[in-house]
């Protein structure tokens, strides 16, 4: 009895421990700064944060080089992913430097759940204010940026369009993008737009990117990137005597002029090369170890990566010795968005059959141009020992190679003709003669219609084309929408109903790309002839996409309504606009 109640005794002792364990394992102590390089007459944000602990007795650093403007101020949150909870306790300073030079922000301490925690130093580099550079820099400026600007055909380049600004901007109206010739251009959605304090040109300035693209270069030579152009809506205020007066100033921006230095993929080329460009790994998977002579072997095979998938071409996973290989069946082809850029991915399914009896081993590889060490390499993850028996001759598969003999010339032997019938024929009297006498004349009149039904359509007014196409176009662009709608994805969704309204609207109302924002459209309508409440539900069901798009507000639980109001928008569009 006594050995067993010492048993149960360190049994709840230990667990107890690993509980605590646990809990301290998830506690953490951090500082940061918000940004890690300032002038000597500009400030920082210093914030200590304790993650999952309620925190007792907090010992701050001594801040010597810095005045304390304000703080510590105190803050507390609870966040919730995935069903897993986490807290915050954050204090913050706001600090002002008093030199120049590199200042360390020391050490500082607390106690949390009977523990003394303490968090990491940070270093502050403080630059001194250049007056006359500062005097010749913008206050705002729009610039595109590419990760690199020397690539091979079909490597990736990420583009970001980066914002620069010291004002308040409330607006930013894209007027014109490239037409990125000479590359295939993919969207990126998830990328970093948060604003963030940088130094150019002796200046603070808070960047924020507005939008990222992958390029995937699909032609050598210098490529030509033409400016972005916008303009800015900022606001500023005009002070005289007596009273300040705010105004929105219009600010036109635009880009550079960038060039990309494309270059072919070295010689020579490797046999087995695939096609591929970028980084990629390779999964295999094969259905058996075992079979016979009479049976097939299924290598399923799926390469991620991050380059132009579709340059990926099929390649033979064994050798042609040993095996029959049959083409392989495409299953997925997809590029999927990141945080790092677009990744590719694609399924292949093989079927091969042996030659003869035996043990092999499979190494299935990719032999792909390795963008970072600018070579061919093979990759080949998993070996696969594989025992082949001999068979019966009779095959146990069903391959559709979608492959047709050509048929043989054979020549028959000449035969008698039965009694009563003789060589020769009255065609004329038949009906099929006269039916291929008069095909030239009903050809003819056909050709006559349709060149007139041709100069009638070239005739109509391009505006009035333009509107009877759009709401079959709507309607077409939709269908995606009710793909992303079945499928209860809320972003796809949002982005085609987008898409398809602006694509609508500037179908039915011959629209440049430049005017399609929501007063514009709000404008257009009412021009053409529609009353106020049409007007105002475009402006609604656009700023729902936005708020879904940009603002992380893509609940799925009224994707129906957005799509039904979507569909009930263009009817009604188009019942009260001639």
């Amino acid at each position: 009895m006594w050995r067993n109640l010492a048993l149960l005794f360190f049994l709840c002792t230990c667990g107890r421990a690993q509980v605590a364990l646990a809990q301290h394992q998830d506690i953490d102590f951090s500082a940061e700064v918000s940004k890690a390089r300032t002038f000597i007459n500009s400030t920082v944000e210093y914030s200590l944060v304790l993650r999952n602990a309620q925190g007792t007795d907090l010992v701050p650093p001594a801040f010597r080089d810095f005045i304390v403007l304000r703080g510590p101020s105190r803050a507390m949150g609870t966040t919730i992913i995935n069903g897993v909870g986490s807290s915050h306790l954050t204090h913050s300073w706001l600090l002002q430097p008093k030199r120049v030079g590199e200042l360390t922000i020391e050490t500082a301490t607390i106690v949390a759940a009977g523990r003394t925690y303490r968090a990491n130093s940070k270093t502050v580099e403080v630059l001194p204010v250049d007056a006359g550079a500062a005097a010749l820099a913008p206050d705002d400026f729009l610039r595109a940026e590419l990760s690199t600007d020397t690539a091979y055909v079909g490597q990736q380049i990420i583009l970001d369009l980066n914002l620069y600004s010291t004002t308040n901007v409330i607006s930013r109206n894209l007027m014109q993008e490239p037409d990125f010739a000479g590359f295939f251009s993919q969207p990126r959605r998830q990328y970093d737009g948060r604003p963030r304090t940088v130094i150019e040109n002796g200046r603070e300035y808070q960047r924020r990117t507005l939008g990222s693209l992958a390029l995937f270069p699909t032609k050598s030579g210098r490529i030509r990137i033409d400016p972005y152009r916008m303009v800015l809506g900022t606001v500023r205020y005009r002070n005289s005597s007596t009273f300040s007066r705010r105004f929105t100033e219009q600010i036109p921006l635009n880009t550079d002029t960038l060039y990309v230095e494309v270059k072919e993929l070295p010689q020579p080329r490797p046999a087995d090369f695939s096609g591929a460009v970028g980084s990629y790994r390779l999964d295999v998977q094969a259905d058996r170890d075992q079979l016979t002579t009479d049976d097939a072997l299924t290598l399923r095979i799926i390469v991620t990566g991050e380059g132009d998938i579709e340059r990926l071409d099929a390649f033979p996973p064994v050798s042609d010795k040993d095996w029959d290989i049959y083409d392989p069946v495409i299953l997925q082809e997809e590029l999927l968005d990141s945080p790092s850029g677009m990744l590719g991915r694609k399924i292949f399914e093989y079927k091969v059959v042996p030659k003869r009896a035996g043990q092999y081993d499979l190494r299935p590889g990719l032999t792909y141009f390795d963008v970072d060490s600018n070579r061919y390499v093979t990759n080949a993850p998993a070996v696969f020992p594989i025992t082949v028996t001999g068979g019966t001759g009779q095959a146990t598969y069903e391959i559709d190679t979608l492959s047709e003999e050509a048929a043989k010339l054979v020549l028959l032997p000449v035969r008698d003709l039965p009694a009563g019938r003789s060589y020769g024929s009255a065609t004329a009297s038949r009906f099929y003669y006269w039916l291929l006498f008069l095909l030239p004349l009903l050809g003819a009149g056909g050709a006559l219609a349709w060149q007139a039904y041709r100069a009638r359509q070239a005739g109509r007014d391009p505006a009035e084309v333009a509107r009877a196409r759009a709401a079959q176009a709507a309607t077409q662009r939709l269908k995606g929408a009710k793909v992303h709608l079945d499928a209860v994805a809320p972003r796809p969704f949002y982005d085609a109903v987008e898409g398809a309204l602006f694509g609508y609207l500037r179908d039915r109302f011959n629209l440049s790309v430049a005017k399609l924002n929501r007063r514009n459209v709000s404008a257009t309508l009412r021009d053409a002839g529609a009353d106020a409440a049409l007007a105002e539900r475009y402006d609604r069901l656009l700023q729902r996409c936005e708020m879904a798009l940009y603002a992380g507000q893509d609940q799925a639980d009224d994707l129906a309504d957005t799509y039904r109001a979507a569909r009930e928008l263009i009817v009604d569009t188009e019942r009260q606009v001639e």
